[in-house]
């Protein structure tokens, strides 16, 4: 079944609600699972069984403390920044406590800033990227598909003192006197692994890995990266390697893990992005371009980015 779940969650909700004996629910399942993969062969078919009586016969009890059906607090998130707007306005409405803001939070005009996704840093991935930097052939490919702008080339000056932990290789295509560096961050990443299928290297340069075995080095490698001057490089702009050099200004959106319209919506503003103005029909694409209380449309270092609008 692969990474495939729904027909395990299924079985098991008939098992646990009783809403119709389980018997009959699992009778009726096995009997449209076999009506939907017969032609496939009975191996599908037996495959499907299987998960259905996964559900069923896999659950496990789970006896919880007591105290905890009177808890009042849960797990502290994560500190990001001190900037006024994070603690005033976005950081209550995360700890769903914003129907505590008094009015006088609320700009006038209806203006809320942007490039406020980064403050989140939600850290909901299981696995996340590592990069192999013998591997790497340097296309930028895993930046481009990259959903979220969570995965990113850099480069650096040769001589350039950086952190032990801050591997880099000779940057190729860039001109001389460079070195080249692939960083994620690992609190921003949905762990999807598009990157690492869209890898063309012989031997992958990317490979999943537990989230708890990077993320406090990887966290600190990212947040250096971003400090790194901006070099202008002797790019073609206009190719998938050249075009990832340039900054996305829509990052670290609230869309699904493994989104396909997000990567366009981010290549548009690497190429475009400074002076982009976005008039944005309800759809996705206003769910995770503005839901309150984070923007992911962004700004480069001159404070120039998108403006946003929902209609």
């Amino acid at each position: 079944m692969g990474n495939r779940i729904n027909t395990i969650m299924q079985s098991a909700f008939f098992k646990l609600a009783e809403v119709i004996p389980v018997e009959d629910a699992i009778g009726y399942m096995k009997a449209a699972a076999k009506k939907s993969y017969s032609k496939k062969g009975e191996d599908v078919v037996q495959k499907n069984y299987a998960a259905i009586d996964i559900g069923v016969n896999g659950l496990t009890e789970i006896n919880y403390p007591a105290e905890w059906a009177n808890a009042v607090t849960g797990a502290e998130a994560m500190f990001v920044s001190d900037d006024p707007y994070f603690v005033d306005f976005i950081k209550p409405i995360l700890a769903q406590q914003g129907d505590k803001l008094p009015v006088s939070k609320l700009a006038a005009d209806g203006f809320v800033p942007t490039g406020t996704t980064k403050f989140e840093k939600r850290g909901i991935a299981v696995e996340v990227p590592a990069w192999i930097p013998e591997n790497c052939i340097q296309c930028n490919q895993c930046s481009l598909v990259c959903p979220h702008a969570c995965i990113r080339p850099f480069v650096v000056e040769e001589g350039t003192e950086t952190p032990a932990e801050f591997v880099t290789k000779k940057a190729i295509g860039v001109g001389d006197g460079k070195l080249f560096r692939i960083q994620v961050s690992p609190y921003d990443c949905t762990g999807c692994g598009n990157c690492v299928d869209v890898c063309p290297a012989k031997v992958k340069a990317l490979k999943m890995v537990p989230l708890t075995e990077c993320e406090t080095v990887e966290h600190k490698n990212w947040n250096y990266a971003l400090e790194l001057p901006v070099l202008d490089l002797p790019i073609n702009k206009a190719t998938v390697k050249g075009s990832q050099y340039l900054q996305p200004l829509f990052e670290f959106s609230g869309a699904c893990a493994g989104c396909g319209e997000t990567p366009y919506v981010k290549l548009v503003t690497q190429l475009f992005g400074d002076r982009m103005i976005v008039a944005n029909a309800t759809g996705c694409s206003s769910i995770y371009g503005g839901s309150a209380p984070t923007c992911p449309y962004t700004v480069n270092k001159q404070g120039h980015g998108p403006a946003w609008a929902n209609s």
